[in-house]
């Protein structure tokens, strides 16, 4: 178990696996080492197959207008490493992050024998950091997002005081199952005894799983439809406009930033939670007006993400199917008279075959395959065979982009770049730096 010895994060890579553990034995066993800080946090817990994120971005805002200091454990990372843990939307800082993982490489060294710390991942080690941080911080809430499914996942150590299921679609089959119900009962799995569960838009099948298990461990269930309803109103330039109600709020009228149908569904569900935990705590609830605040302030990159106007490119992390289907759903609405250029690849987990199907159904579109450096990735070999295979054309990302920005393009045509947000990532990266080299 004992590492060589690493500067911090160098150390922590070490303990990257290429499939998630499943089980809480060894997550209650490295934070018992620690004095237990989970059980020491307020915390929302939230599962869901898409729309953690964005719905975690609309509830940070909602709740520091509420006046809290709110810490966010999200994955995967986009711009840096350190914003996976962040309090007000504020990364932890490279010093915070190098004490507590110096921290825990002691811990590790001190305790290598221990045969339950055999096998930690990265993912482990990571979320036993944010509840630490998090309670060393003293932040006034925590809102921490499930890796994968739910039930055994690392984060599901808490002891929440609010859940929230966003979507249930077919993703991580392999690992999670391969019916809807399946994975429902695995999401279903963050739902503790006698803590309400806000659930988004589910299918039927997913929902009457979710219904059971809130039943079963007497859990109130507030689900979208019955405890509270929203309806898209219109795309504006920049977001979307959609009415609300629920148990005090009749049809009230915002506006969200954010692009695409489903952002009206993530942030109705953030302003559910929101309402729900001021209530548990007996805060005042936002005014409309503080609301409009809140959600007009937030920002979630790599989600229909406007990165250049001109030529206009999008980066979007539809990584699954239900992803890409409220992707090519958005394209469709907003921009079905365009010429649609879209640049994919993705990791060798995810459903290839399905994605490209549906992308291959996008009318007035040209579509490129791709392939990125990551050990998670599929290879540039096996895509280029896929090129092969689907009559596709095949081109390195950086080439691709590189001639893209280098020629003039149509004024009706939109680049969207999809398909991992790991990929995005670089993508971004390499993206933001041209931008920023042609403006000088």
């Amino acid at each position: 178990m004992k590492k060589e010895e690493k500067p911090g994060l160098d150390w922590l890579l070490d303990y990257r696996a290429a499939q998630p553990n499943f089980g809480l034995e060894r997550m209650e066993k490295i934070l018992a080492l620690r004095g237990n800080p989970h059980l020491k946090l307020s915390v929302i817990h939230l599962a869901g197959t898409n729309g953690k994120g964005s719905t975690i971005a609309y509830l940070r805002q909602l709740l520091k207008t509420s006046g809290l200091r709110v810490g966010t454990f999200t994955s995967p990372y986009l711009v840096s490493y350190n914003e996976q843990i962040a309090i007000d939307g504020l990364a932890i800082s490279n010093q915070d992050l190098n004490v507590l993982l110096l921290t825990y490489q002691e811990l590790f060294e001190q305790d290598g024998d221990d045969p339950s710390l055999q096998g930690a991942t990265e993912f482990e080690i990571m979320t036993a950091l944010a509840y630490d941080y998090f309670a060393q911080k003293k932040v006034d809430v925590a809102l921490i997002e499930v890796g994968m499914g739910g039930l055994l996942d690392s984060t599901n150590v808490c002891q929440p005081e609010l859940t929230a299921i966003t979507t249930i679609g077919l993703d991580h089959t392999a690992l999670l199952g391969s019916t809807l119900a399946a994975i429902a009962e695995q999401k279903a799995g963050i739902i503790k005894e006698n803590v309400p569960v806000v659930t988004g838009k589910l299918p039927a099948e997913a929902l009457t799983v979710v219904e059971r298990i809130a039943q079963e461990k007497s859990a109130q269930l507030l689900s979208y439809g019955q405890a509270y309803q929203s309806a898209w109103q219109a795309s504006l330039p920049q977001g979307e406009r959609f009415c609300f109600s629920n148990e005090t709020r009749k049809k009230e009228l915002f506006e969200t930033p954010l692009l695409g149908l489903h952002q009206v569904d993530n942030a109705a569900l953030a302003l559910e939670l929101c309402d729900q935990y001021c209530r548990l705590k007996k805060l005042s609830l936002l005014t409309k007006s503080q609301v409009q605040e809140a959600l007009s302030a937030t920002t979630w990159a790599g989600r229909m993400e406007r990165i250049c106007p001109k030529p206009l490119i999008f980066l979007d992390g539809a990584h699954n199917p239900q992803a890409m289907e409220t992707l090519l759903a958005t394209l469709k609405e907003r921009y079905g008279d365009f010429h649609k250029q879209v640049l994919f690849t993705c990791i060798e987990t995810k459903a290839v075959d399905e994605m490209l199907a549906q992308l291959r159904q996008l009318k007035g579109s040209q579509l490129t395959l791709t392939s990125f450096s990551d050990a998670r990735a599929i290879s540039r070999q096996k895509m280029q065979q896929l090129a092969e295979k689907e009559s596709l054309p095949y081109k390195d990302w950086q080439a691709f982009l590189e001639e893209y920005l280098g020629q003039e393009q149509p004024k009706a045509e939109v680049l969207v770049i999809t398909g991992s947000l790991y990929f995005l990532a670089q993508v971004r990266h390499f993206l933001l730096t041209k931008l920023e080299d042609k403006q000088e």
